[in-house]
This record gives C-alpha cells, sequence and structure tokens, in this order.
C-alpha cells in the first residue's frame, strides 16, 4: 500500500460539535455562552425549480471540495463533510469576512476534543442553490501542507436536499427532497441518525476464522481512507489479535493525533456489496478521544468507488458501482 499525503486525514470527520442552540447527548462538558441565540431553522431555495445540477467538485485524496459563497463572499474553499454534525469556518477566514462571533462552541473529533465558538445567521450559496440562517461553528482547522480549505459542509446543509455525488465526473446534484424520485436500479440502505446529526450505516465485517462483526459506522465523507474502528469496538471484540501481519499508523484529525494499527480484513459488506480485502484502520484509543458515537467511520476510499445519493430525510442512501468499484485501494502506514 503506498504512502498517501493526508495519512488518513480527518478534517471534522466523525466530529461531534456542540453549539448553544443544539445539545448532543455525546458532547463534552461546556462553559455557558454569553448569550444564547434562538433556535431557528435553516432554509433553502433553487435559483430555479427544484434542483441545482453539475455543480463543480475536486476531488483531493477522496476528500470531497467545493466553491461556496459566504453571506454573498467570493467562493471559498469547503470541504463536503457528512461527518460533521454542524458546518464551520475557520477562524482566521471568519475575521476576514467580518463574521460575529459567539459564544463557545466544543465538541469531539478524531484525536480528541475541540474548541471554537459559533456564527449564527449565515448562509452558504453554490451554483444554483443557498442554505440560509445557520449557525455555525469557527475554529483554526489544521494545516496540511499543499492541502488549503476555508471550512466544512456539515449537517444543515446536507439536511436540506437529496444530494448525488457523481465521484468519476467531479460533480454534485442538490435535489429538493420533497419532489425527488429515485429512478436508479439499487436498493435503499437504511441510514440511522440515534437522535443525532450524523448517519451511521450496518456494516459487516467479515474476519479469518471467525464468524462475521456487525458494525455501525458513520457515513463519513470527511474520512479520506476505508475504514476506522473506534478503540472500545476493538476491545470488545479483541480485533488486535484477529487481524494478522497488522502494523503501526496514525491519523490525524481536528482534534489532534491518534494512534492506530493499520491491516487487512477478507470483506467488509455495505448493503449488497461486498469490498473484497479491504483496509481497516484499528483506533487505539479506548477512552473517547476518538471522536466516535458508534463503532467507528467508512471513508471516500470506500465511497469514491460508486455514485453516492444522500437523503437525510428520508434516512437513507444509495449506492451506484462505478469502474472504480474493484481498483486497489490506495492507503498506506505512516510507520
Amino acid at each position: 500500500m503506498k504512502r498517501s499525503r493526508l495519512t488518513w486525514l480527518f478534517i471534522l470527520g466523525a466530529g461531534i460539535v456542540t453549539l448553544p442552540v443544539f445539545r448532543h447527548a455525546a458532547a463534552q462538558t461546556q462553559p455557558a455562552a454569553p448569550q444564547e441565540p434562538e433556535k431557528v431553522e435553516a432554509t433553502s431555495r433553487f435559483t430555479s425549480g427544484n434542483s441545482a445540477l453539475k455543480i463543480p467538485l475536486e476531488i483531493d485524496n477522496n476528500l470531497l471540495l467545493l466553491r461556496v459563497s459566504v453571506n454573498g463572499s467570493k467562493p471559498l474553499r469547503f470541504i463536503f463533510d457528512t461527518g460533521a454534525s454542524h458546518s464551520g469556518i475557520d477562524a482566521k477566514r471568519a475575521t476576514e469576512l467580518g463574521l460575529k462571533t459567539e459564544g463557545q462552541a466544543t465538541g469531539m473529533a478524531t484525536g480528541g476534543p475541540i474548541e471554537g465558538t459559533f456564527i449564527r445567521g449565515v448562509s452558504f450559496k453554490v451554483p444554483g442553490a443557498e442554505v440560509s440562517n445557520q449557525v455555525i461553528f469557527s475554529m483554526a482547522f489544521p494545516t496540511v501542507p499543499g492541502f488549503e480549505f476555508d471550512g466544512v459542509i456539515g449537517y444543515d446543509f446536507i439536511n436540506q436536499f437529496v444530494i448525488e455525488i457523481d465521484y468519476l465526473n467531479k460533480f454534485m446534484n442538490l435535489y429538493n427532497p420533497q419532489t425527488y424520485v429515485y429512478r436508479g436500479k439499487e436498493k435503499p440502505i437504511p441510514l440511522m441518525f440515534y437522535g443525532g446529526r450524523d448517519p451511521f450505516v450496518v456494516t459487516k465485517i467479515v474476519l479469518e476464522g471467525r464468524a462475521p462483526i456487525e458494525a455501525i459506522l458513520e457515513v463519513d465523507t470527511g474520512a479520506d481512507g476505508t475504514f476506522v474502528i473506534s478503540g472500545r469496538f476493538v476491545e470488545k471484540h479483541q480485533l488486535l489479535t484477529a487481524i494478522p501481519n497488522a502494523v503501526k499508523d496514525r491519523g490525524r484529525g481536528a482534534g489532534g493525533e491518534e494512534r492506530r494499527t493499520l491491516g487487512q480484513v477478507k470483506a467488509a459488506h455495505i448493503g449488497r456489496f461486498v469490498m473484497k480485502d479491504p483496509p481497516l484502520a484499528l483506533s487505539l484509543h479506548t477512552d473517547g478521544s476518538d471522536g466516535k458515537e458508534k463503532d467507528g467511520v467508512v471513508g471516500g476510499e470506500i465511497f469514491r468507488r460508486f455514485k453516492l445519493i444522500i437523503d437525510y430525510r428520508h434516512q437513507r442512501m444509495f449506492l451506484e458501482p462505478n469502474k472504480s468499484f474493484n481498483e486497489p485501494y490506495h492507503l498506506e502506514t505512516e510507520g
């Protein structure tokens, strides 16, 4: 497996961000904000009709990036991140745009706890569509050489649409969830939210010489790898002894560095699809600092093999395999 520049980077993948306007059961204790903003619902509109089609995407190491105008600004570079419970913007960029930050926002992301502030009344505009009245977070995002971005697109934006992501042709389509009709051949794969803002899917992990294990994994387009399994799940199922020839690895996210072991399993199942011999990263943290609510995440090295259709309103997704489905996995150890 070859070396990757981003080293299993999670920007805010599997991130749980708690703002004063939202309460999240898995969040850490936070100081009271100086002012509690009124709870408002984000609203969306299309420039024309019930869709916005062929929004250009840039794909960097399996991460999806699109151009977003913030409160009428020039287009900025945002990561499309289903693993982010809230959208966010880099603190420096927020200052440049004159955005008014308020009380403290806290949470967990890969690598440990994160802190920032929140901003209300924010609109995000992409070609053909706009989402307004959002409460977003602001923090100093980690810097990665050669990879620049201004923020992340999270739940409040994603929840407004049915979103079709064409990895091969590098574009995104947005549809009205009230009028959208799926016309493909695949069956829906259920998404679970557990009362929160992050989508999870049932995944079956097949190990040599052992019965398959069912894992509840977060659908995380903000993760560049295949599967990352939480430390608690690893410990519960004794996975460190079940995967031969595993090697030391590490990942880095918004919360810092995370120690892992990287190995390979016989197969992983999502819906009707079987990924053969995929790499799998096992977190060595069992104290919750891996930022996962459930059993781990499934990331972009899997999703790039499909056309991915996400429908939060109806708690489902569709996977349509593309010509990349059987390509080798481009993952590596940090050693």
